[in-house]
């Protein structure tokens, strides 16, 4: 089992428009592929056309409160993906917010050991890749999702307002002894001075693991109407809009990613 976490302190930044097509182009490759949504807002479920639900409250009280034997079913907090046979979701929505506090009592394990226990029924599926789509907070759900996983994935809007962000996971990362896996620039827009400039300092600090170069079709995630348009819809960009060249850039972008994290 391999995780990938999509982390920003940052709202707005494209963690979901990222986590959900990772997911999705894994799944599609025939890969088993498990999407946790961490964010009280319930965008993934909304991103691919299902019904919030709080999926994840309900396994997290499972694991803090019953013995694995008294547990419900694993298969009862997922919910399946029209159109993607080998991709499940654990949806979060509003109650998510309680796990913060829950997270906090002293008679409760360590979040990243509860996020473990939770996440341990899937570690029997052969091949399978979780996904964890982080919150725009850097609370204990967080801390979590960065404790646990194998790789660390940043989005970011290259403008001052995110730098924050960024460096916040870089340094907790730091004190766990890991590193970001890589920083995808996103609502790109093009012969943006600021971002431009923005993006030319991360790659002088932090090197190959910034996400653009466009001599190699990288560019992360540009500003495109597209993008605002995807959850209307319901699916992601492979569905919506195949040919635009956006689903191409995407298609770059996510075969770098599972390159980079060994999944290819």
């Amino acid at each position: 089992m391999k995780i990938i976490t999509i982390a920003n302190r940052k709202g707005g930044v494209c963690k979901t428009t990222l986590a959900v097509h990772l997911g999705t182009w894994i799944a599609r490759q025939g890969r088993p592929t498990l999407l946790v949504d961490l964010d009280t807002q319930g965008s993934v479920a909304h991103f691919l056309g299902l019904e919030p639900a709080n999926d994840l409250f309900e396994l997290f009280q499972a694991v803090i409160n019953f013995r694995p034997d008294r547990r419900p079913a694993i298969k009862t907090f997922l919910a399946p993906v029209l159109g993607y046979e080998d991709l499940v979701v654990v949806r979060g929505w509003d109650r998510s917010t309680i796990l913060e506090a829950e997270l906090r009592r002293e008679d409760v394990a360590a979040p990243a050991a509860i996020l473990r226990e939770a996440l341990s029924p899937f570690r029997q599926i052969a091949g399978i890749c979780v996904v964890l789509d982080t919150g725009p907070y850097a609370g204990k759900v967080q801390e979590a999702a960065l404790a646990v996983s194998d790789y660390v994935i940043v989005p970011g809007i290259p403008e001052a307002a995110t730098e924050a962000g960024v460096l916040d996971i870089g340094r907790r990362l730091k004190e766990i002894g890991r590193k970001i896996t890589a920083i995808v620039p996103t609502k790109f827009v093009v012969g943006a001075r600021e971002h431009l400039q923005t993006i030319a300092d991360w790659q002088q600090t932090l090197g190959p693991i910034v996400y653009y170069s466009p001599r190699e079709k990288l560019v992360g995630l540009p500003r495109r109407v597209v993008w605002g348009e995807l959850v209307r819809h319901g699916r992601p960009i492979w569905d919506v809009a195949p040919k635009d060249p956006a689903a191409r850039e995407m298609e770059i972008l996510v075969r770098r990613i599972t390159y980079d994290t060994a999944l290819e």
